[in-house]
């Protein structure tokens, strides 16, 4: 039985939905003279448009190869910040090791596109006649998935952008008072001046949840895509 034809124009607005959010969030960057995670907004910017078109034929801009080369230089990008974060904080798992994963699921959708089984679907590639491994689809979407339930279930909120180690900066952008559960004022002295002097409405927009919430949706979306490639 064929998808209907609305499950794929609801994930491509939600694509495009997590894209503007990386846009807003680029923007609040820029506006805290906060570098840290513009790597990934500008990743889920790329990826929530890309992955827009591949959901609805008629939101396709670009060639193929002009993405491609996008998330190959993305890829590398978060290989080489996941080789620095081990440098620097020792062996562990760095949250730009799901991005490398990320973005290279987004190759392979050009590389290996699906036969589209609704008109909304489009999944074109100069290599229409190469075919995914099952195996490397199944493993890359339940992965994705994974990092889904995982971000949502951990008690450390914001390290799906900015990695475990950046928490308590990123809690600064909250409301002083109200961000920290249990009264940790260490955060709270770790504030920037022109943070704490921020608006609410701001700081609630680009709070950790929601900017953990956009990573949720992203790998869904992805590991969806994955799975009908199947």
């Amino acid at each position: 039985m064929d998808t209907p034809s609305w499950l794929y124009y609801l994930f491509g607005v939600a694509m495009l939905v997590v894209a503007a959010y990386g846009v807003f969030l680029l923007l609040v960057s820029f506006r805290f003279g906060d570098p840290a995670g513009r790597d990934v907004d500008i990743a889920h910017l790329f990826m929530g448009v890309a992955m827009a078109g591949m959901f609805v034929s008629r939101w396709t801009f670009w060639p193929s190869g002009f993405w491609e080369l996008v998330f190959f230089v993305l890829m590398v990008w978060f290989i080489a910040r996941s080789a620095q974060s081990i440098q620097r904080f020792g062996l562990h798992i760095p949250h730009e090791a799901i991005h490398v994963l990320m973005s290279l699921a987004m190759l392979l959708m050009y590389w290996f596109p699906m036969a589209a089984s609704s008109n909304a679907m489009s999944m074109t590639s100069s290599s229409s006649h190469r075919i995914l491994d099952p195996g490397v689809g199944l493993l890359l979407a339940f992965t994705l998935f994974g990092s889904a339930i995982f971000t949502l279930a951990s008690p450390i909120k914001g390290a799906s952008h900015h990695g475990t180690h950046a928490v308590a900066r990123r809690r600064a952008l909250a409301p002083i008072g109200s961000a920290v559960s249990g009264g940790d004022s260490s955060v709270e002295a770790e504030a920037e001046p022109h943070l704490r002097g921020d608006s609410s409405l701001l700081s609630a927009i680009a709070s950790p949840q929601l900017e953990d919430l956009s990573h949720v949706v992203m790998c869904i979306g992805m590991g969806f895509l994955l799975v009908l490639m199947l």
